[in-house]
């Protein structure tokens, strides 16, 4: 594990940070100084939640040097930490162009108080000067009893990062713009479910290469916190720090998310270096990958994709794979114990009419959530790793049979198989060559490894969708297997009997998938009139680009009067602050 740490880092100090093997570890790397110049940059649409509310945020990952877009983390990590120091949730965020995004609905469980948004990458962890990004949130439950609130003081205001103040309720009217962006409203003022058209003005080209998010929400009239803008973000003057190699370094995401582990042997005679270890992350969308052990029995998976399967299996493909055991290592995390949070929230008497508005407000939106569904984006399909090379026989298309001897005596002609000791094994016919290994195949089903095949021989093949095959010598990874079968099912959703020490079950963090937020159309408010919009967030764009401006950003106000903020945050490509603010009454 040591040299290929020393690999990462050596990879690190090439410009275009290009793909190396572990045959490729320079000796000079043991002298040079490495650091983590990385950061990101957190958005949210607020910093006071109600539970039954929704918070949304937006990440950039960002060189902390210059805040220029980071292209080396492929995953970054959001987490909720309460003042006991505590994970209330952690989400994955899969980067697409150094930005990811995600939401945490709030719900009735959770208890009043100072709460911490924290974003961070694996790659941040070397550094010894916390630089994760931290966000003040205040939650309010109202379902909670009164002695569970405490009224204090209101702190004197403080602009850290990680040490925001508290602030108290802000009804003033405030635009905000810069020498880049713009906002101009079509009017001040509008009513109940009317149009609104915000235009963004590019003062500026640099600020059309970015990207920003753009939140219009109710202005808070509960307690809240100070954020902290791009632009005072972009002002702390960064310490980057060289990393100390005799702690042990977390490895950078450098192609996607990372799934480590190591083996263990039942005695001293077996060898732990050279073992294969297959990975399946079964499903409809499948990933199957092979790595090999080194001398400690570590084992690092890279997953370059998105996979949203939380179960995982993890397997010593090996003759003698009873012998071993498989330990899944637990991912690092951040040092609580460095967290400072705020003093109790002031929640006094005169808060309760408006504490109720918004309670019932939560509760009349989430009653109705089935008429305001978010859509989930369209997931990326991900071509089994097989394909297109392999031979399909989908099934249906020949007389079903209900056994797999059947099946592979009748329709799919390459594989045969064979029996000894009631165990079933799978094979290939190459027709390339005359003589035949008699090495079983690489069998998968629904994207599962499976090394004892004798299930199959007792499952109904009228399950099954199509039978895929690779005869031959077959290379996945460092192993050759002698072809390849894979089922797929028509639910593919198989479960199988298989156990033992040297096979691990488990359920790991996956990526936040990518939604579009819900915004009404009145267009024809006739359509729905008898639905209640008591919405406080009017729109929320995690992703704003500005190629074109020509086409304002339009939504429709809800039924809840005030004074409502739109905010624009973000960074432009060379690493440009942008933070913008401007006010509208809803009356």
């Amino acid at each position: 594990m040591g040299r290929l740490k020393h690999l990462v880092l050596f990879a690190l100090l090439c410009s275009n940070f290009q793909k190396v093997t572990a045959q490729q570890i320079s000796s000079q790397s043991e002298k040079q100084n490495f650091n983590s110049d990385e950061t990101v940059f957190l958005s949210t649409n607020a910093t006071t939640f109600v539970t039954g509310e929704t918070l949304y945020y937006k990440l950039n990952c960002l060189k902390l040097s210059n805040k220029t877009p980071s292209n080396l983390s492929k995953i970054a990590y959001v987490e909720l930490v309460d003042s006991d120091k505590k994970t209330v949730f952690k989400n994955k965020i899969y980067l697409e162009d150094t930005k990811g995004q995600g939401d945490y609905f709030v719900p009735t469980t959770i208890k009043t108080g100072n709460y911490k948004l924290i974003g961070y990458t694996n790659w941040m962890l070397n550094q010894t000067i916390t630089p994760f990004f931290q966000i003040d949130v205040v939650i309010i439950n109202p379902f909670q009893t009164a002695e569970n609130q405490t009224a204090t003081n209101i702190p004197a205001p403080n602009t850290a990062i990680g040490d925001t103040p508290i602030l108290p309720i802000q009804q003033t009217q405030r635009v905000e713009t810069n020498d880049y962006l713009k906002l101009n409203l079509n009017k001040k003022a509008f009513a109940n479910r009317e149009e609104v058209n915000v235009n963004v003005a590019t003062l500026n080209e640099v600020a059309k290469n970015g990207n920003y998010s753009f939140s219009v929400r109710k202005l808070e009239d509960l307690p809240s916190t100070k954020r902290t803008t791009a632009e005072e973000f972009s002002k702390i003057i960064p310490k980057i720090e060289p990393i100390n190699k005799a702690n042990k370094i977390v490895l950078p995401e450098l192609r996607g998310e990372m799934i480590t582990g190591k083996i263990i042997s039942k005695s001293n005679t077996n060898d732990i270096q050279n073992i294969n270890i297959g990975l399946s992350i079964p499903g409809k969308t499948f990933a199957f990958k092979v790595v090999k052990t080194d001398k400690n029995g570590n084992f690092i998976f890279n997953l370059d994709k998105p996979y949203y399967n939380s179960a995982v299996n993890i397997q010593v493909i090996d003759d003698k794979r009873s012998n071993y055991t498989i330990v899944l290592e637990n991912p690092s995390t951040i040092d609580y114990s460095k967290l400072s949070f705020q003093p109790n929230i002031n929640l006094t008497p005169t808060l309760s009419e408006t504490l109720l508005n918004r309670s019932i407000a939560s509760q009349i939106e989430n009653a109705y959530y089935s008429n305001k569904r978010d859509s989930i984006l369209k997931i990326k399909s991900i071509s089994a790793f097989y394909e297109p090379i392999a031979k399909e026989y989908i099934l249906d298309d020949f007389s079903r049979f209900p056994t797999l001897k059947e099946t592979a005596v009748e329709i799919v002609k390459e594989m045969y198989y064979e029996q000894k000791d009631k165990k079933y094994t799978l094979h290939l016919r190459d027709a390339s060559i005359y003589t035949q290994s008699p090495e079983p195949a690489l069998v998968l089903i629904d994207g599962l490894l499976l090394q004892d095949t004798s299930e199959l021989f007792e499952y109904n093949m009228k399950n099954v969708f199509k039978i895929s095959v690779i005869p031959g010598l077959y290379y996945l990874g460092p192993k050759a297997f002698n072809g390849l079968i894979s089922f797929t099912t028509k639910t593919q959703d198989f479960i199988s009997k298989q156990s033992g020490s040297y096979i691990l079950d488990a359920s790991v963090l996956r990526p936040s998938i990518t939604k579009e937020y819900y915004t009404p159309d009145y267009t024809d408010k006739s359509k729905n009139e008898r639905i209640p919009d008591y919405r406080y967030q009017l729109l929320w764009l995690p992703q704003l680009t500005l190629a074109s401006t020509e086409n304002p950003i339009s939504f429709y106000t809800s039924d809840v009067t005030g004074t409502f903020e739109i905010t624009l945050e973000g960074f432009t490509d060379q690493g440009i602050p942008v933070s913008l603010k401007d006010t509208f009454e809803v009356q």
